[in-house]
């Protein structure tokens, strides 16, 4: 068991998560338990909402969102059955990263569990998105999943270009990917609060880019905003329900397109290769 308490970016509300150990073969559930019923969320692509700015799950007349931290870290510490517990829609947005959760779960100790997991590899590259914006996923001889992100958005851009490769680990997740923050210019955060949401978010929850660089804050990574793509890219492709081998490339992508990523694994399940023993938190 674990607990992490925070506030929701764009609510403000005071939100605790209890992580608590699933069933073999349960797969990720958030359940809402400050709701009549408890109702359960299961975390899959197909209740993957559209989103701005963040992923969002529905389920039995209710939603959780931003829930892509909580799912990467989850992945990424190679945990298969989970029940998350939240007393609010919105997971805490604690600084912008997901090292929070990696903590709290890499502390709570897993186990494994007496089932297996399903892993896909594929045997053609598959690409979604546009010219702008793209992913591709190619097949790949090394084991495990690689992911690059390459980000620029043009020279006009306060957010510096960079590209980051990672080989997703367990044992390092909690150094190399888990810490990088979100991000968004400053005029994206003013256009923001005076809608109302993140009013409370200050320069300090988060880095904002400015004309001269981070406002009030400083990087953690050289590459910090490519790396938080990358976390980004792992928690909304867990929502496909496997575990992918390969590598994936990234270019420009967000929340909607790393969804339409994970729908379409999700519907590789006929090449399943289930060779991994599952974990619960």
């Amino acid at each position: 068991m674990a607990h992490v308490s925070g506030r929701g970016y764009w609510s403000g509300r005071p939100i605790t998560l209890t992580f608590l150990p699933g069933k073999p073969n349960a797969g990720i559930v958030f359940r809402r338990v400050d709701l009549p019923g408890r109702p359960e969320i299961q975390s899959i692509a197909s209740n993957r909402r559209d989103t701005s700015l963040r992923t969002t799950l529905v389920g039995n007349s209710c939603h959780v969102e931003m829930v892509e931290h909580v799912a990467a870290a989850l992945y990424a510490m190679d945990v298969d059955n989970c029940v998350i517990e939240c007393d609010a829609p919105e997971m805490p947005g604690m600084d912008g990263s997901a090292l929070a959760f990696a903590v709290a779960l890499e502390r709570s100790g897993l186990r494994k569990q007496p089932a297996t997991s399903c892993e896909v590899e594929f045997a053609i590259p598959l690409r979604v998105g546009n010219n702008d914006q793209w992913i591709l996923a190619i097949p790949s001889c090394d084991p495990g999943l690689t992911l690059q992100y390459q980000l620029d958005y043009g020279p006009d851009s306060s957010i510096p270009a960079s590209t980051y490769t990672y080989k997703l680990e367990r044992d390092s997740f909690a150094q190399k990917i888990a810490p990088a923050r979100t991000f968004l210019t400053e005029s994206e955060a003013r256009g923001l609060q005076s809608q109302g949401v993140a009013s409370h978010v200050t320069y300090r929850d988060l880095v904002v880019f400015g004309p001269n660089g981070p406002i009030d804050n400083s990087p953690r990574f050289e590459d910090e905003c490519s790396r938080h793509k990358l976390l980004d890219l792992i928690g909304d492709l867990s929502l496909c329900g496997l575990r992918v081998q390969g590598k994936i490339i990234a270019h420009r992508s967000g929340h909607i397109l790393n969804g339409t990523l994970a729908e379409a694994f999700s519907k590789l399940k006929d090449s399943e290769l289930p060779n991994r023993n599952r974990r619960a938190a």
